[in-house]
C-alpha cells in the first residue's frame, strides 16, 4: 500500500536539528502539542517556547525510527531516541509519535515517551 504522507519522514532529522524553525514549519498554526506527561499546549508560539527550551537543556538528540504507521489522517512513528545531555552522557529510550494530520500539516502532534531519567 502507497503511503500517503511520506513528507513526514524527515520529521525527526528536523528534530535532531535542534532548529526550531525548521520543525514549526510542518506544524499548522494552532497544532496542538504534548510531549510525554507534560500538559498540552496550543499554537506554534507555545511550542516554539517548548522546543526552544529544551534544546537549550540537551546537548544532541539522535532519533531512531524502525516503524511508520498510517491509518485515515494518522501517522503513528516509533523508535528509540538517544538525547546526549550537557554533561555529555546519554540516555536512549523508546518513542511513539501520533501525528495528526490537516492541510498536509500536523495539527495534533503526540509524543509517547518517558523522560523521567532524562534531567
Amino acid at each position: 500500500m502507497e503511503r500517503k504522507y511520506k513528507n513526514f519522514d524527515n520529521l525527526s532529522k528536523a528534530l535532531d536539528s535542534k532548529n526550531t524553525e525548521v520543525v514549526l514549519e510542518y506544524l499548522t498554526d494552532n497544532c496542538i502539542f504534548q510531549a510525554g506527561n507534560t500538559p498540552a499546549v496550543q499554537g506554534k508560539e507555545a511550542i516554539k517556547n517548548i522546543f526552544d527550551q529544551f534544546y537549550l537543556a540537551v546537548k544532541s538528540i539522535t532519533h531512531e525510527i524502525t516503524d511508520i504507521f498510517e491509518s485515515g489522517d494518522s501517522v503513528i512513528q516509533r523508535g528509540t531516541v538517544t538525547y546526549t545531555r550537557l554533561d555529555g552522557s546519554t540516555l536512549k529510550v523508546p518513542v511513539c509519535d501520533v501525528l495528526k494530520i490537516s492541510d498536509n500539516k500536523i495539527a495534533e502532534y503526540y509524543i509517547y515517551i518517558d523522560w523521567s531519567e532524562l534531567f
